[in-house]
């Protein structure tokens, strides 16, 4: 059985707390089912777009979005194919018989085969690596092992100990299950059993997981984008040994910061649509915002203010049709309108 060696640090702890109260008030929250149905929609969007944009598809959100409404873009076939790929393995993991209970060996095996179709040969598609695996970076023109892989022989017993402990850590719930999930991503992207796509594979497994225990946010939790925005840090706090066995025996309470830190920034994120969601009119009814008002939020969410250009390039509507939204935003009290012309920028009002 695994045992990893980690500390719960205070600031590992503190992050927690705010987890939960946040939780609290996404579950206590009355959402209205069109910002629920966004919001998924959303969270969908960009955990494709991350996960595989990580391991360096070319494709952008909006591209992404084309590609799930079956529309052409321009991009390599390899691209489109990992994009639409990774779309139908989340929705594998959301079918019921799937969402509340630990995924069995047979079904990583699907999920991975369900990850790389088209993009592997036959025979590595769905199964274990047959060989080794070294991770390799470039560094000064040459390329550095960073890390090796367990012997392949020892792959099918690794991965049924692994889900064997999870069970075990589960029903004992002596460690929370955010930290839980940290741990199973960590472990399981070391074992790393197959000839490719394993880091599509296990962020995949860390959000079923996370699912399964109701740590989810109704589906509309992404970490992806976390990662995305801070891969070196992603990769550096992975990195705690050159083998399999120096990673098992190293401290990894660097990746936990890292992991429960992103999970922290990705549910505050998530946390102001719903507030948003919750506003009411004089009327005394919730906001009703589409999702481009809320593709509009995200940028302002992230980058402090937006102009028309750029919420025209954000969402991909008409021009008139992003006029309407701002306009829309302003009115209902949560964008306020600074400058005049082509200077003009929309902010929160709150800011």
């Amino acid at each position: 059985m695994f045992s990893p060696n980690f500390t719960i640090t205070s600031e590992i702890n503190n992050r927690i707390v705010e987890i939960e109260k946040f939780k609290m008030l996404f579950e206590q929250a009355n959402i209205l089912p069109e910002l629920a149905v966004e919001l998924r929609h959303r969270a969908t969007v960009e955990s494709v777009h991350s996960s595989t944009s990580i391991e360096g598809n070319p494709l952008n959100e909006q591209e992404v979005q084309r590609v799930f409404g079956g529309n052409t873009v321009s991009a390599p076939d390899y691209a489109i194919q990992e994009v639409i790929n990774y779309k139908n393995a989340i929705d594998w993991l959301n079918q019921s018989k799937h969402s509340h209970s630990i995924l069995t060996e047979k079904e990583i095996l699907n999920l991975h085969s369900l990850v790389m179709k088209k993009l592997l040969p036959d025979e590595k598609i769905g199964n274990y690596r047959s060989g080794d695996i070294y991770v390799v970076d470039e560094i000064n023109d040459q390329e550095v092992v960073q890390y090796a892989g367990p012997d392949a022989a020892d792959l099918k017993q690794l991965v049924t100990t692994l889900l064997k402990w999870i069970l075990i850590q589960k029903d004992e719930a002596k460690l929370h299950p955010v930290l839980l999930a940290g741990l199973i991503h960590y472990i399981f992207v070391s074992i790393h059993p197959f000839a490719d796509g394993n880091g599509r594979t296990t962020r995949l497994i860390t959000f079923h997981y996370l699912k399964s225990v109701n740590y989810h946010f109704n589906d509309s939790l992404s970490l992806d984008p976390y990662y995305l925005q801070n891969r070196e840090g992603y990769y550096t706090s992975l990195s705690r040994g050159k083998n399999f066995e120096d990673r098992m025996y190293a401290d990894i309470t660097p990746f936990l910061e890292f992991f429960v830190k992103g999970f922290l920034n990705s549910v505050k994120n998530l946390t102001k649509y719903v507030q948003i969601g919750k506003i009411v009119n004089i009327s005394e009814k919730p906001l009703r915002l589409n999702q481009d008002e809320i593709q509009i939020l995200d940028y302002v969410y992230q980058f402090k203010s937006i102009s028309l250009e750029e919420a025209i390039s954000v969402t991909g509507a008409t021009r008139r049709t992003v006029q309407r939204r701002l306009s829309n935003l302003v009115r209902l009290g949560i964008l306020m309108v600074k400058g005049k012309g082509p200077a003009t920028q929309y902010r929160l009002l709150s800011e």
